[in-house]
C-alpha cells in the first residue's frame, strides 16, 4: 500500500463493506483520514467490515443507505458532520451492482435499477458535496473497463460506467471554481469475494491471455490509484479517468 496523509480530512465512500470500497476505506484509515462507509443490505458483510475496523475506532462509522434516494444522501452528510465535526472533503462513489444475463431478456426494472445506483447516486451525491463545498474538495468515481470497451454480457452496467467518466468531466469542469476536483478510476479484472475459487481460477487463466500484465488486479491496487487522485499528489488532475487494468485498455 502506497502512503498517503489525509489527516483532519473526512471522506464519503459508497459500497464500503466490502472487495473495492473497503479496500479504499482501509488505504485512507491508515492514512489517517477519518470515514463513513455506506452499504445497501448485507448486514453479515457490513458487521464483518465494522469489526475489522475496529481499531480504528471513532474515524470510521458504516451506515446503510440507499444512494440513489436524494433524502438518504443528503443524511449522510449530515451524519458526518455530526459525528466529525467536520465536513465531508473527500468523495468515492464505488457503489455498484452488476448483473450479466441476456440482453434480450434485459427487463426495464433491472435497467433502471443498475443506472440508478451506479449514475444517478453519484449524480446526487457529487451535487450535495457541490453545494455544501466553499472551497476545496475532491471527487472520485469508479468506473470500470466495462464502461469504456462496451459489454456483450452486462449492457447495463457497462453504459452506466462510461456514462460515470462523462458525469466525472462534466462535474470537474463545474466544480473547478470551487476548487473541487473530480476524476474516475476504471477498473480491469479485480480479485474479489464476489468470486469463488473456481472462478477466481478461471478468470485467471483467462488474464493471462487478455491482460498484458497477465494477471487480474487487487483491491489495493484500485486503491491506490484513487488515494494518488484524492490527494494533493494530483492537485493539478482534474477530468481524468485512470486505467487501472494491467493493460486490458489503453484509451
Amino acid at each position: 500500500m502506497i502512503k498517503f496523509d489525509f489527516d483532519g480530512k473526512v471522506a464519503l465512500v459508497t459500497g464500503a463493506s466490502r472487495g473495492i470500497g473497503k479496500a479504499i476505506c482501509h488505504a485512507l484509515l491508515e492514512s489517517n483520514c477519518k470515514v463513513i462507509g455506506t452499504y445497501a443490505s448485507n448486514d453479515d458483510a457490513a458487521n464483518e467490515c465494522r469489526e475489522a475496523f475496529n481499531i480504528y475506532g471513532n474515524r470510521f462509522i458504516l451506515v446503510k443507505s440507499d444512494v440513489s434516494c436524494r433524502q438518504q444522501a443528503a443524511e449522510l452528510f449530515t451524519q458526518a458532520d455530526l459525528h466529525f465535526n467536520q465536513k465531508i472533503q473527500l468523495l468515492i462513489n464505488n457503489a455498484g451492482i452488476l448483473q450479466q444475463g441476456d440482453f434480450n431478456q434485459l427487463s426495464d426494472e433491472q435497467w433502471d435499477n443498475t443506472f440508478a445506483v451506479n449514475l444517478k447516486g453519484p449524480f446526487i451525491l457529487s451535487q450535495e458535496l457541490l453545494r455544501r463545498t466553499e472551497s476545496g474538495a475532491a471527487i472520485v468515481n469508479i468506473s470500470s473497463v466495462g464502461g469504456q470497451t462496451g459489454g456483450n454480457k452486462a449492457p447495463d452496467y457497462a453504459a452506466t460506467k462510461a456514462a460515470l467518466i462523462s458525469l466525472t468531466r462534466s462535474v470537474a469542469r463545474l466544480g473547478a471554481e470551487k476548487n473541487v476536483r473530480s476524476n474516475a478510476v476504471a477498473p480491469g479484472w479485480i480479485k474479489t469475494e464476489i468470486f469463488n475459487e473456481q472462478q477466481l481460477e478461471t478468470l485467471q487463466q483467462q488474464a493471462e491471455a487478455v491482460i498484458p500484465l497477465k494477471r487480474m488486479g487487487t483491491p489495493d491496487e484500485v486503491a491506490n490509484s484513487v488515494l494518488f487522485l484524492l490527494s494533493d499528489a494530483a492537485s493539478y488532475i482534474t477530468g481524468h479517468c485512470i486505467n487501472t487494468n494491467g493493460g486490458m485498455y489503453f484509451g
